[in-house]
């Protein structure tokens, strides 16, 4: 009789991650690099805005890995302090909130790799011939980059739209645990649905991780690619020339009845040594913008490879937990297991470290905007000066 009242009791309280010290010093850490992602996307924001609409792509970027950072704030943070502080006033909060903000953490982390292939693909149009240009002259102009981004926020809120109505915040008043008294749950019709399953796992897992890892990474070993055969194509385009004119020079040479003034020889040695040092610099110009672009593509591609592989690798166990059963404790099946609680958490940190260092993925590998970060600072610095004087 005592074992079938623990177990009724158990039933009436809510899902549960339990918070060790381990974990809440983790989750602490991350959420103090997410706060940074929400300045740095911030400041990224405001140095695009000075350019749009050329940069309104750039500009859409840094707010969607904001808005990730700061719903990792908000979702995880906030529950590391509740759970493991037990505060109250954070709980009750928590709870209110948690159904939309989780709704646009779905949304955004659908759109950025959509918006990731369209930055690659304009770079993809610069690199490529006259006539291709003018194909895609109407989407890569200003007006066609306002409209191709509206389209895809649009887009992707609703797809992403069934979400806010299959997560309900569920209630146990019966729960002794005030911890456990309310409860992000699948809504009763999402988890009876097959249709939804299949569009929330099959569907949503080819459009949103596969089609884009592969697109992204096709157009970028193109781009690479052609930067390699514009390299060499330019170094022959100089080289070629100077091997001309030590031609010209030694057939003058040739002619010449007597010994050439000693100002012409020095003026020609000179001048093969400017030659060879701006074809060193070109040479290595080229060298670093190719190194550049490499880095580029393998920040971007193997960074999305790793969040979403570890992200299939959950969904899979989440959608195959009666098979394998690894998910959830043994004596309490509200109660998440450690592997679970570490797997969802690498997840989440994957998305959100991956927005939050995209400034120094700019600063390293692009000095344009290295360059432009710099002087938004310093002018910003500069305004209180002017007003104190």
């Amino acid at each position: 009789m005592d074992a079938m009242n623990i177990s009724v009791e158990v039933e009436e309280c809510g899902f549960f991650e339990g918070y060790t010290l381990q974990r809440f010093v983790i989750i602490t850490a991350f959420s103090v690099i997410s706060l940074f992602g929400v300045l740095a996307n911030m400041l990224l924001m405001a140095v695009f805005w000075r350019t749009l609409p050329s940069s309104v792509y750039l500009a859409c970027l840094a707010s969607m890995d904001m808005l990730i950072c700061l719903t990792y704030l908000l979702l995880f943070g906030v529950d590391a302090g509740f759970v493991y502080l037990r505060d109250k006033t954070l709980f009750f909060l928590y709870h209110r909130y948690i159904v939309p903000i989780f709704f646009i953490a779905k949304t955004v982390q659908f759109a950025i790799p959509f918006l990731l292939i369209l930055i690659t693909l304009e770079r993809y149009v610069w690199t490529s011939g006259e006539k291709t240009r003018q194909i895609f002259a109407p989407v890569f102009n200003d007006k066609g980059r306002c409209i191709t981004v509206s389209i895809l926020v649009n887009l992707s809120a609703m797809i992403r739209l069934p979400v806010l109505f299959a997560t309900e915040v569920k209630q146990y008043p019966n729960c002794h645990d005030y911890f456990r008294s309310e409860s992000v749950s699948p809504a009763e019709w999402a988890s009876e649905s097959h249709a939804y399953y299949v569009f929330d796992f099959h569907v949503i897992t080819a459009v949103q991780t596969c089609f884009p890892f592969f697109v992204l990474l096709i157009l970028n070993m193109i781009i690479i690619q052609r930067l390699i055969a514009q390299k060499r194509e330019h170094t022959y385009a100089m080289v070629k020339p100077r091997l001309s004119g030590v031609a010209l020079n030694k057939a003058f040479v040739e002619n010449q009845s007597g010994p050439l003034p000693e100002n012409f020889v020095l003026l020609e040695v000179a001048s093969e040594v400017m030659r060879e040092t701006l074809i060193k610099r070109s040479t290595r110009g080229k060298r670093s913008q190719l190194r550049n672009a490499i880095y580029t593509m393998l920040a971007i591609v193997m960074s999305y490879l790793v969040c979403n592989g570890v992200h299939i690798f959950l969904t899979f166990l989440e959608r195959t937990d009666d098979v394998f059963s690894l998910l959830y404790d043994s004596d309490d099946p509200n109660q998440s297991s450690n592997f679970y609680i570490a797997l969802s958490d690498t997840v989440s940190i994957c998305y959100m470290v991956s927005s939050a260092i995209r400034i120094l993925i700019y600063a390293k590998c692009n000095t344009k905007l290295r360059n432009e970060i710099s002087d938004y600072l310093r002018d910003r610095k500069s305004v209180p000066t002017e007003n104190d004087s």
